[in-house]
């Protein structure tokens, strides 16, 4: 980890190692470039590579312009590149107003659900701007974003599909619209299969008299099967057809799913998400 104050920075990072992980400390000025060196070596040396860097550094500015007395503050201003909206809705109008506002044609990537590029570009259309919508298996460097490409010149959205294809896969949308079942269906995607795994995990523990170390690597060596099994072949019925013998164990499974209307009720829950999508856009 690296930061200019070391005081808490040590202060994470012991809290982190006398929890069984593994961190180091680094002070760090990223606008010096001798810093930024010095940082990757100590990582390095530490942990002999540097697999993935999160910057999550910013700049701001809390003051009257008539008290400002270094204008070295507005070059450091004009000097960013892009701009990541990441914001609850219910904040994310008020929060580009006031980014959009720091100078003309800023590039914004917002990552807020729901609200569409024409009601940002009603408050100001100075900028350049993209929604994204990633899910949270991008920690795995399996995460698949969404990109809808509003106002950004070639050049940058490549930039920033090239930026996001590093976590995983990446989709462009051709239109809008699509974000809303994007955010539905793969943003929320995660939750819907570790809800179903709750119910499976349920029956597993009973197997497994309570062992939830043994219950979690079946489900994970599970999963892992049946993705393989996609990826050698992208039909579903065939690969259900595969397990499910007639009159055997895997088919009375599927026959009482059926007639509990199951299928039904797990496509209501995906449009009532992607309702829910188009809804926010309309509440802000």
């Amino acid at each position: 980890m690296a930061s200019r104050d070391i005081e808490k920075l040590n202060q994470i990072s012991d809290q982190i190692n006398n929890d069984g992980g593994r961190s180091i400390a680094v002070k760090t000025d990223i606008t010096n470039l001798d810093s930024c060196k010095n940082m990757l070596s100590e990582s390095i040396s530490a942990f002999g590579r540097v697999d993935s860097l999160i910057l999550n550094a910013g700049i701001s500015m809390w003051a009257r312009f008539d008290r400002i007395t270094d204008i070295s503050l507005f070059n450091n201003i004009n000097e960013i590149n892009y701009v990541i909206l990441c914001v609850k809705p219910k904040d994310a109008l008020n929060a580009y107003e006031e980014i959009a506002s720091m100078k003309n044609n800023l590039k914004i990537v917002s990552f807020v659900a729901g609200i569409k590029s024409k009601k940002y570009f009603k408050i100001n259309k100075n900028v350049s701007f993209l929604r994204a919508m990633p899910n949270t298996s991008s920690r795995f460097d399996l995460g698949i974003t969404a990109l809808f490409n509003c106002s950004f010149q070639k050049t940058d959205m490549a930039y920033i599909k090239g930026l996001f294809k590093k976590f995983g896969r990446v989709i462009e949308l051709d239109h809008e619209s699509k974000m809303d079942q994007f955010t539905g269906l793969v943003g929320s995607g995660p939750a819907y299969f570790f809800y179903l795994l709750k119910n499976y995990e349920k029956e597993l523990l009973k197997m497994c008299n309570g062992n939830k170390d043994e219950v979690a690597a079946i489900m994970t060596n599970l999963l892992e099967g049946v993705s393989k099994s996609i990826q050698v072949n992208d039909n579903l019925d065939e690969l259900i057809k595969m397990v499910a013998a007639k009159k055997g164990t895997t088919e009375a499974g599927l026959k009482s799913f059926s007639t509990s209307n199951m299928n039904k009720i797990f496509r209501n829950g995906l449009k009532k998400a992607i309702e829910r999508s188009k809804e926010i856009s309309n509440e802000y």
